[in-house]
């Protein structure tokens, strides 16, 4: 055998391989890839739905993917920032009319005990807007991240009103999209 068909299919075997490692590391849930290929259910054809359908599922799909990211971020963000500065008990330093709300809503998750839980924590059972409004709440924690408390809510805001669209299956236009995409750069930039 010839050098270079030996080389050829050394190359060829590593190539195998390394496809199969990056299929094993996605399937850890470490992203490698952009994830262009969102498949719904597997029980589930797409030819159970009309084309139209399926069609705006695709242009949604990507910016809820935006909106999970961005969301669990601010979270994380939160946690982690009043864990540090207020210490194990930083829960206390959220606004009791959120509180009340997660407490609810913990307690009607109580009697659906079969059902998956929404989160491990109670930051996971506040809603979008909440977390604006936590941040502010403890501004002294946040100021040296954000500009200024405005220039948080009515990025929020704005976000909030795409972000309820998207979660109740509507569609949003070109230039919501647009705006989506430029206040999460913002933030981004901003917060890192």
């Amino acid at each position: 055998m010839s050098e270079s068909i030996k080389k050829l299919k050394q190359f060829v075997f590593n190539g195998i391989l390394t496809e199969d490692s990056l299929i094993s590391l996605e399937k850890e849930g470490i992203a490698i890839r952009k994830g262009s290929d969102i498949q719904p259910i597997a029980r589930i054809e797409e030819s159970d739905f009309s084309p139209r359908i399926i069609h705006n599922a695709g242009r949604m799909a990507s910016i809820y993917i935006v909106f999970f990211c961005l969301e669990n971020a601010v979270r994380e963000l939160i946690s982690a920032r009043l864990s540090e500065r207020k210490g194990i008990d930083w829960w206390n330093s959220v606004p009791d009319r959120i509180k009340k709300n997660v407490e609810n809503l913990l307690k009607e998750e109580e009697k659906y005990r079969y059902h998956a839980q929404r989160s491990t924590s109670n930051i996971g059972y506040t809603m979008f807007g909440n977390l604006g409004q936590i941040i502010t709440a403890n501004w002294e924690e946040f100021s040296d991240l954000i500009p200024n408390q405005q220039w948080l809510v009515s990025r929020f805001e704005d976000l909030e009103k795409s972000r309820n669209i998207i979660m109740h299956t509507g569609l949003l236009p070109e230039i919501e999209i647009e705006r989506i995409e430029s206040i999460t750069r913002d933030w981004l930039r901003q917060v890192g």
